[in-house]
């Protein structure tokens, strides 16, 4: 199985909202120390193309601080949606001290309050998920922005979302002709349970991650089964908090096959990957106790890790001929039996007769082929030492050619 994937865009800005400000008109001989300063916090219509699930534009609550430029917290504010989410944006006026500056910083869909009392103590604010897909009150966003006050203009503040998008496809052009693909759930493995808002996040410990993360099931698979002519499904979109883990190894590998950890290497249980489920059949195999499983780890490229906030990264699926080359963690086929019902016979089926230096061929026919067999190697090995034939053993190891040698 070969695997396409890659970061298709970074968005550092979502929304440009143009602001007016409104301050008191004073007589030309009085000096301006305060002002009244409109901020008003905007965010995008999606990170770059639809997705179903979740919507990514609601914002139903927001924590608004504001420092002064010693870092002391000056003001804070909840703003809270009554309808439940606002349209794109959102309004709020404060007064603060003119020609001075000032941080801005924004928490918007946290459920909750975010309050601190210093700048410096920003790079404790943390988000926590209860479960991995929840998404009530829309993508958790953050808005950090220095700003020197001036009469007459107001602030924006562009929400940056604390998640990253995974847009999944399969082409299915490279497999054999009889072979049926059918997705039945995705999901994110190793899925981090929390973020920290403002500064770089990682997962540090197995327990920084949900084990299944967000995920699609059944009906909501639909789209990576509904195939083009030239067999590139549809899509569909998962999401995540970020998760920077950065580099696979240096020198960096070349292949994504190469991205598997061994079992006592903590990376594999916090870096974060996809699993695909499937439904498999060809003219002789099928899915039978369970399904066919592809996984890989996630990241900008090859070598990568990381996966970044408010970035979308697209990965395309190309099984290839049977689509069960490969094996281990990376493709779990354990699944797989052959059509048809087993069977062993063996040829010939009656006694064996023969004159000292001539030969028979003895094998056994056996279906499934991969059914483990013993060819009855020990008995061989006794027979040749007294001298009975000697022997020589089919390359698949079903059989053997005897050659008399005594009585």
């Amino acid at each position: 199985m070969e695997r396409k994937t890659g970061r298709a865009y970074r968005i550092l800005n979502l929304l440009a909202v143009f602001l007016t400000g409104c301050t008191r008109v004073l007589p030309a001989t009085d000096v301006v120390r305060s002002a009244e300063v409109a901020i008003e916090i905007g965010w995008g219509h999606h990170y770059i193309s639809k997705a179903a699930l979740p919507d990514e534009t609601q914002v139903s609550d927001i924590s608004l601080m504001i420092f002064d430029e010693a870092g002391f917290l000056e003001r804070e504010i909840y703003l809270y949606a009554e309808n439940g989410s606002w349209d794109n944006n959102v309004s709020t006026v404060v007064t603060l001290l003119n020609s001075t500056g000032y941080t801005f910083c924004a928490c918007a869909n946290f459920g909750y309050p975010v309050s601190v009392a210093r700048l410096e103590d920003l790079n404790e604010v943390t988000y926590h998920m209860t479960y991995p897909d929840e998404y009530r009150k829309g993508i958790p966003m953050y808005a950090l922005k220095d700003a020197v006050i001036s009469a007459g203009q107001g602030i924006r503040l562009d929400l940056t979302r604390l998640m990253a998008r995974i847009d999944v496809r399969m082409d299915r052009s490279e497999l054999d002709e009889d072979i049926s693909l059918e997705v039945t759930g995705v999901r994110i493995g190793n899925c981090p349970k929390k973020v920290r808002v403002f500064k770089k996040s990682r997962a540090e410990s197995e327990d920084d991650c949900f084990p299944t993360g967000f995920s699609h099931r059944d009906e909501d698979c639909r789209p990576l089964n509904r195939i083009s002519h030239n067999g590139m499904s549809e899509g569909i979109s998962l999401y995540m908090l970020e998760n920077m883990q950065g580099d696979f190894s240096q020198p960096p590998i070349s292949s994504h096959t190469q991205k598997v950890f061994g079992e006592n290497d903590i990376r594999k249980r916090i870096c974060s990957y996809i699993e695909i489920q499937m439904e498999y059949s060809s003219g002789t195999k099928y899915s039978a106790s369970k399904p066919l499983i592809y996984r890989f780890y996630l990241g900008e490229d090859a070598n990568s890790l990381d996966m970044e906030r408010n970035c979308l990264y697209t990965v395309t699926i190309v099984p290839q001929g049977d689509g069960l080359s490969g094996s281990g963690w990376r493709i779990d086929k354990s699944g797989i039996s052959y059509k048809g019902t087993p069977y062993l016979n063996a040829y010939p089926s009656s006694y064996i007769r023969g004159d000292i230096g001539d030969s028979v061929h003895v094998w056994c026919e056996v279906f499934p082929p991969d059914t483990p067999f013993d060819v009855g190697l020990e008995y061989m090995i006794a027979d040749k030492s007294e001298g009975v034939y000697d022997y020589r053993i089919d390359d698949d190891g079903h059989g053997a050619v005897l050659t008399f040698t005594g009585p």
